[in-house]
């Protein structure tokens, strides 16, 4: 059995991939907010047939480029608009990772080292969470990732190589945009510093390199631009990038902290052992020995993403995720003596994982889902009243009915939440309804979906009756007659 797998690595590995992945996530409903902002934007790019103006609540929206929504769109294109189709871009992405690594790892180092660096990325909790959800972050870590191999691999093997790294570089841009190309030439760049080899910048094929990085990632902006001009440079050049790096969204994560904790929690169970095993080995030689380029190569892609991202203003759980390709290969390399250990603990991680999808996982996106509501709401005959949510608006509800919804406030807090300018207020683009329009408005039948706990506050503050009342579990839906 062990013979027939170190046969066929590859094959063996995609297996365990496909099945980590992939398992239960049929079960998982779609969350808010993320995750249901791209799987809507993807259901109206099928429907709509506009498979390059991304658009959300029928509206064009600028959140993110286009190469993930491809990936999505695509998925619910053949597989129907369902929690899998929802889920499996994420999980081809997360194998076709841990295959590139394999594949790299044992070029740069050696088949025990690319065995056990590859058990270590797949098995990590932060990179079975990814390759299982419904955002970019395994289509970005792929692309940023051969980025950096390849640019290794040119300066080391063949310059032709450079080649696939501008391209990787392009479809990184065009998954999450400027960073996808800032990044990794900034570790790049600092590497053929520590080299003392900036002459190999004349090598690197800049200009047709160049060319090719704005054909692959830069056609799509060029549209958007010519298309879309001002709106859509301001809102996706001016508040997702320049405000998101200069002005913190959750400023209680903006802490120097925060990104060790998500290193923890992310590389888990492998990030605890991690620096013990190098303080040991520190402790019995006295010293560490001298690294490899390669290694060398890796420590500096790794603390150039964490450090970019500490910078940065805004904190997200995931920015930092790319940072694991490095830190996989570097535990491998520092326990591929151990590969049996190595196993062992990542079949325990899977028994774990395993109970999580089937078990945990579908319980906790419920809470965090309007998947109940908006099913409930697809099977109801609401004719043409207005589908109205009150407090907690949910677009996965949106996404699961396939029914228009309005956010209903105030008219004071619709002109607050307004978009316009560099501001957070980009994201409210769903459409809204004022309870002063709905006071006007008498005799009218509504929908109302809200929280069980808020029930009795809209009776309070509302004039009608309720012809009848459809508990779909954390969400009512309330066939409302305004008075």
């Amino acid at each position: 059995m062990l013979q027939r797998i170190r046969c066929h690595p590859y094959l063996f590995l995609f297996l365990l991939s496909a099945y980590l992945y992939l398992i239960g996530n049929a079960l998982i409903p779609v969350t808010d907010t993320a995750e249901a902002n791209y799987a809507l934007t993807a259901r109206e790019m099928v429907l709509s047939g506009d498979w390059l103006s991304p658009q959300i609540y029928g509206r064009y929206w600028y959140d993110k480029p286009i190469f993930f929504y491809w990936e999505l769109a695509l998925s619910f294109a053949v597989f129907g608009f369902n929690d899998w189709a929802a889920r499996f871009p994420s999980a081809v992405l997360g194998c076709v990772n841990v295959l590139f690594l394999f594949w790299f790892a044992r070029r740069v180092y050696d088949e025990r080292t690319a065995w056990t660096a590859s058990i270590i990325l797949a098995l990590s909790l932060e990179f079975w969470l990814l390759s299982k959800a419904v955002i970019t972050d395994a289509a970005l870590f792929f692309f940023m990732s051969a980025a950096v191999a390849f640019f290794y691999l040119g300066y080391t093997e063949n310059r032709r190589y450079y080649f696939l790294c501008w391209a990787a570089a392009g479809l990184a841009v065009l998954t999450k945009g400027p960073i996808g190309l800032l990044l990794p030439g900034f570790s790049c760049l600092l590497f053929l510093l520590w080299k003392r080899d900036l002459r190999e910048m004349a090598h690197v094929h800049f200009f047709s390199g160049l060319l090719l990085f704005c054909l692959v990632g830069g056609s799509w902006y060029f549209f958007m631009t010519e298309v879309h001009g001002r709106d859509f440079l301001l809102n996706f050049l001016g508040v997702h990038n320049f405000l998101r790096a200069t002005v913190p969204e959750h400023a209680r994560q903006n802490v120097w902290y925060f990104y060790l904790l998500m290193f923890l929690a992310g590389f888990a169970p492998w990030s605890f052992a991690f620096p013990v095993s190098l303080f040991r080995r520190w402790k019995h030689r006295r010293t560490l020995p001298a690294l490899p380029d390669i290694s060398v190569f890796l420590l500096i892609w790794a603390f150039s993403v964490l450090l970019i991202f500490q910078i940065i203003a805004t904190k997200y759980t995931t920015y930092t995720f790319p940072s694991l390709f490095a830190f996989a290969l570097l535990a491998g390399r520092l326990w591929q003596g151990r590969l049996c250990t190595v196993a062992k603990i990542g079949a325990a991680a899977g028994a774990v994982y395993t109970a999580l999808a089937l078990i945990v996982a579908p319980m906790t996106a419920e809470r965090f889902s309007g998947a109940a509501a908006g099913t409930t709401l697809a099977r109801m005959d609401t004719a043409d009243a207005p589908i109205l949510f009150y407090k907690d608006y949910r677009t996965s509800t949106v996404y699961y009915s396939g029914k228009p919804i309005l956010r209903l406030t105030t008219e004071k807090a619709k002109e607050d939440m307004q978009p316009g300018g560099l501001s957070w207020n980009a994201k409210n683009v769903m459409p809204f309804y004022t309870e002063e329009e709905m006071a006007a408005v008498h005799g009218q039948r509504y929908f109302v979906i809200l929280p069980e706990e808020k029930k009795e506050e809209f009776l309070r503050t509302h004039q009608g009756e309720a012809a009848s009342v459809t508990d779909t579990g954390a969400y009512l839906i309330l066939d409302w007659h305004q008075a």
